[in-house]
């Protein structure tokens, strides 16, 4: 994240707490029960909680004024605490300790266990949440069989890797839109798809028990399995897709489809899905009128997520930008 400190999530307030009753409650609806203590006397506790639930990712921004330990029941999702002020020494269970300060390391933790946090004063962590099921689905999907044995993580994440900054920025990404009144992350195309760039990236971002077999390389799916992802594509490009839903559908692992695709076209699944995004993009704004649609909007309605990055890819594509397009 950010080095400067500021106020996350301000769009989606959940509590403003003096009292550690309030502030407890709060985060034991939203997140797990747990224990809240102020850890120094006559130190208010000014708790901030902003968050907002988007289907399997939970993320909220915690801020408190005085310093407080919190320790939880066992928990029964995975979790990620990324810090933006301050520091905040964590443990998920009897596990290494981490201590978790801002653009140097995260803490992450794990189902089934307690976490025991202590955060320092004026401390501030963007804190996430991502349901068990569906990251582990995640994992099955990447790797193209049930897990043997539950994932479990390192619990400390170095956030200098160039891993971990591609996730940042996916972060940042979510923040921001989710932030923004009549932002792509209301739309449920695009908002699914944030979803799985958190949730697919942590698996690639963070090493954990199956990370061998995440990055080990992988037979090509056969060619039929390609042509029927390609027909997925081309008859549903609205749908949210992701290399992980196009695999399940085609019934081979992530990996194997990437590698057809790359064998078969010489890019991957998604790069394809992309232009065929951009050709319905183009279609859209030829028949549309410049007073009934924007550019935004159409663009966020199939799926693209950075406006730079899809103009690019538009005027690349077809000579012209798509405001041109939408003119004519």
């Amino acid at each position: 994240m950010a080095s400067s400190h500021r106020e996350l999530l301000t769009g989606h307030p959940v509590a403003r707490a003096a009292d550690v009753d309030e502030a407890h409650d709060a985060v034991t609806r939203l997140y797990l029960p747990h224990r809240l203590e102020v850890l120094e006397r006559d130190t208010a506790l000014n708790m901030t909680l902003n968050a907002v639930r988007m289907g399997a990712v939970t993320v909220g921004y915690f801020r408190y004024g005085g310093a407080v330990r919190m320790v939880t029941a066992d928990a029964g999702n995975y979790h990620v605490n990324v810090p933006v002020a301050g520091q905040c020494e964590q443990q998920c269970g009897s596990l290494e300790p981490v201590l978790a300060s801002t653009n140097r390391t995260a803490a992450v933790f794990m189902p089934g266990y307690p976490a025991d946090l202590r955060w320092q004063a004026d401390s501030a962590q963007l804190c996430l949440m991502i349901d068990r099921h569906e990251l582990e689905f995640e994992l099955e999907r990447q790797i193209g069989q049930p897990l043997a044995k539950p994932l479990q993580f390192t619990t400390a994440m170095d956030l200098s890797t160039a891993a971990a900054q591609s996730w940042l920025a996916v972060l940042e990404l979510l923040e921001r839109e989710i932030d923004r009144p009549g932002g792509i992350a209301h739309h449920p195309l695009a908002k699914a798809r944030l979803q799985m760039l958190v949730i697919a990236g942590l698996l690639l971002a963070q090493p954990h028990n199956y990370s061998d077999l995440v990055s080990a390389p992988a037979r090509p799916a056969a060619p039929r399995a390609v042509r029927r992802a390609v027909e997925l594509m081309e008859s549903e490009p609205s749908r949210p897709w992701s290399s992980g839903a196009l695999a399940q559908e085609v019934a081979v692992s992530v990996r194997a489809l990437q590698e057809g695709f790359r064998r078969s076209f010489g890019l991957p699944p998604m790069v394809y899905l992309r232009e065929v995004r951009l050709n319905r993009v183009h279609d859209e704004l030829l028949s549309a009128a410049p007073d009934d649609v924007t550019v935004s909007v159409v663009a966020g309605r199939w799926g693209f997520l950075h406006h730079g990055r899809f103009a690019e890819a538009y005027r690349r594509k077809f000579g012209c930008s798509p405001s041109a397009t939408l003119r004519s």
